[in-house]
């Protein structure tokens, strides 16, 4: 299991990360601004799925893992937010992938879901600010009535 995440990490390292960096390193040795910016629209234009999978699926890593861990309301607010933008990352890698706009309306539908989030969750956790003068998780686990 591991022998294929750590061959995984190698082919990102030796195609992806790499040969940007050596691109880079040549464009700012050389100073050229606009072939700089020529370069930077191509390569993020011929990105494959799998560039944009891998993304997706690290900003939901670090937002699963900023819910399981931190205890500020705050905190954990930003991490769902990052979840939920992974999956948006990955509705968009797909939708250009096969071509349709479903996924730019799915995306849609999620930032709106993402604003009520951020708007109920704030709202709970400013009227459990005033209840209890914290907004520690781990206080709030006695909040039946």
């Amino acid at each position: 299991m591991f022998e294929i995440f750590f061959d995984l990490l190698i082919k990102i390292k030796d195609q992806l990360v790499l040969p940007a960096l050596n691109k880079a390193g040549e464009l700012i040795s050389a100073f050229d601004l606009g072939e700089m910016v020529r370069w930077g629209i191509d390569f993020v234009f011929n990105l494959g799925l799998t560039h944009y999978l891998l993304l997706g699926a690290l900003l939901f890593t670090v937002g699963l893992l900023g819910v399981l861990t931190r205890r500020n309301l705050i905190a954990a607010i930003i991490s769902i937010e990052l979840m939920l933008n992974a999956a948006n990352i990955n509705f968009l890698a797909f939708a250009q992938h096969f071509g349709q706009s479903t996924g730019s309306v799915m995306v849609i539908f999620v930032l709106a879901l993402a604003a009520a989030e951020v708007a109920i969750g704030l709202a709970i956790g400013l009227a459990l600010y005033r209840q209890r003068g914290t907004v520690d998780l781990e206080q709030f686990q006695r909040l039946r009535g």
